[in-house]
């Protein structure tokens, strides 16, 4: 079957990087199947809460009733991912081939599922289908999920390549609590072979959806009995596959061996015309290398490592030595809390280039959620993992012939601020807050700084674990505004709620005009007194004639300047916490 192999490793690099999306209608599926391969979610995301239940434990209950009651004529397999290692894509179990059903020992696996690792449903999809025997015949996948693939593959193509090679294999989606996104993901799955998708928001639901999707899954007639025929002649040997006769070489570093020819895809070019594109194994039926120089570009992988370079053909009709693709690898993990667990939410990794000394603006194109290995030239990165509204960045050397790893600190509290107007007063509104790293950075950049981060009453911070400086502005209106400056501490995976005394009171005023200046148009300014009574520095001011104003506490005035005229009010006083009322009357 070297056709066949070759067939499926070419598509995995292809199609690895094709997606395609199409509406999937909520039916019951009708198609026969021989055989039915059953794989459960067991990442870590399936400890989210439905209904105040875990989902694991809802998928467990669900699982374990349908074990109890599956029809003994159809043969029934399991597969579980994510439930054993944090953070390995490899982490797929194949618990029982499709067969006969012992439903003691399925039902104890099921119930010990303890959800903890990656979301690698491309790999599961392959190694399901080849459980079933999809190469040839009816036969189903059901896939039970809650996410979307996070080991850096394209499930929605993965599952288009099996249906491309058998359209007689289905897999049939169940998305369970799924967003929007995650739910166009999974039903990809569905449509590209020809499956069902069905969506599960509770309980009931999943196990509506279950019955529905293995309900009509019934076990393959046999062929009826014939009478007894003469022998027949025997059938003439199949002619033998052709061998493979030609093979392109690459290597990851100049001591390193030979990389697989089947890793490595190449595009060639002889005297600039396009000549073979493909893997590194050639076919008698593929073009012929014949003594010389190519042009050649080889992808390993189909990664970033990609590399431009010339080959020489030989009089002997082969490959002078290897083209060196001069990279590495790194495997990257992210932990979000104190016993280094993996951060339950994806974390997205960006990779820019260090030339020189100086961090690339423009990043590589290739982004990654972590768990394999990423394959890079080789050089210094700065890697950007971001994990919700936390980013981390680090810069990274990739070795040639070599994998790194690297472990992300992302773990993360939040800040909930609560101002006041004065000590044990109530929460006020009318708030805005700027988070600086340190003190320096703070004074420096005040309320209108860049900062960490900003928001508003009640925003709700996630920052990383430790100190930080906010400016906490309180501003009713227009007139005036007040800032104080307030360091906080953060602690990972907790919330913390500063209360921020903002000292300030409020004076609600009324300026009027008498005499000529009835009807004119006026801007009134607010004056600090000094302790000597004298004027002292602006602390607001107002085109309007009624309005309020917030102020530390203090004594205050009125003024009001109108061509060469300038009035003031008598004086009132603030206190915190406290509205004062003032109405005047300028002459």
């Amino acid at each position: 079957m070297i056709f066949l192999i070759r067939f499926l490793a070419t598509l995995a690099l292809v199609c690895s990087v094709t997606s395609t999306m199409h509406a999937q209608e909520n039916a019951v599926p009708s198609a026969k199947v021989g055989k039915v391969m059953i794989v459960l979610d067991g990442s870590n995301s399936m400890w989210g809460q439905v209904d105040g239940e875990a989902k694991i434990t809802i998928a467990k209950d669900v699982m374990t009733d349908l074990i109890s009651n599956w029809d003994d004529a159809v043969d029934l397999g399991l597969m579980v991912y994510g439930h054993r290692r944090k953070g390995d894509c490899s982490d797929i179990e194949v618990v029982a081939l499709p067969g006969k059903v012992n439903r003691p020992a399925l039902i104890d696996k099921v119930q010990s599922i303890s959800p903890r690792g990656k979301t690698p449903i491309s790999k599961t999809l392959l190694l399901a289908a080849t459980s079933v025997g999809y190469f040839s015949g009816k036969s189903s996948v059901v896939l039970v999920s809650d996410g979307l693939e996070t080991c850096d593959a394209d499930p929605c193509a993965q599952a288009k390549a099996l249906g491309i090679i058998n359209p007689g294999f289905d897999v049939h989606v169940i998305g369970f609590d799924v967003t929007e996104e995650e739910f166009k993901s999974l039903q990809c799955i569905a449509t590209e072979t020809g499956g069902k998708f069905f969506r599960a928001n509770n309980a009931e639901e999943l196990k509506d959806a279950l019955r529905r999707t293995v309900a009509t899954a019934p076990v393959v007639e046999p062929a009826p009995a014939i009478a007894a025929q003469p022998e027949p002649e025997p059938a003439p040997a199949p002619a033998a596959e052709p061998e493979p006769g030609f093979f392109l070489y690459a290597k990851l570093c100049e001591a390193c061996e030979r990389a697989k020819p089947l890793d490595v895809y190449w595009t060639v070019l002889k005297d600039g015309e396009p000549h073979y594109q493909g893997l590194g194994v050639l076919y008698p039926d593929d073009p012929e290398f014949e003594p010389g120089a190519y042009q050649v570009a080889a992808r390993y992988l189909n990664s970033a490592l990609l590399r431009d370079a010339e080959i020489t053909i030989g009089d002997d009709g082969q490959q002078l030595g290897e083209v060196n693709l001069d990279g590495g690898g790194v495997s990257l993990y992210a932990f979000a809390g104190d016993d280094e667990t993996l951060a339950p939410d994806r974390v997205l990794y960006r990779f820019y280039p260090v030339i020189d000394g100086v961090d690339a603006t423009t990043e590589l194109d290739v982004a990654i959620q972590g768990g394999d290995v990423t394959w890079l030239p080789a050089g210094t990165y700065k890697v950007v993992a971001t994990h919700q509204t936390i980013s981390e960045t680090a810069r990274i050397e990739i070795i040639a012939g070599e994998i790194v790893e690297y472990t992300f600190d992302m773990r993360f509290g939040n800040l909930q601020p609560v101002a006041v107007m004065t000590e044990g007063g109530k929460r006020t509104g009318h708030m805005t807050y700027r988070i600086y790293a340190t003190e320096e950075a703070a004074i420096a950049g005040g309320m209108t700084g860049k900062g960490v981060t900003a928001g508003i009453t009640n925003a709700n911070f996630a920052l990383k674990a430790g100190t930080y400086w906010v400016w906490a502005r309180y501003s009713p209106s227009a007139a005036s505004l007040v800032d104080r400056l307030f360091p906080v501490v953060v602690t990972a995976n907790e919330l913390s709620s500063p209360v921020f005394d903002m000292n300030v009171g409020v004076v609600d005023f009324e300026i009027t005009s008498a005499g000529e200046d009835v009807g004119v148009f006026f801007v009134v300014r607010i004056l600090e007194v000094n302790p000597d009574g004298s004027d002292g520095t602006q602390a607001g001011g107002s085109p309007n004639r009624a309005d309020i104003a917030a102020l530390p506490p203090g004594r205050y005035r009125f003024l009001r300047r109108l061509r060469d005229k300038r009035v003031v009010t008598e004086d009132f006083e603030i206190f915190a916490g406290q509205t004062t009322m003032f109405k005047a009357t300028i002459n």
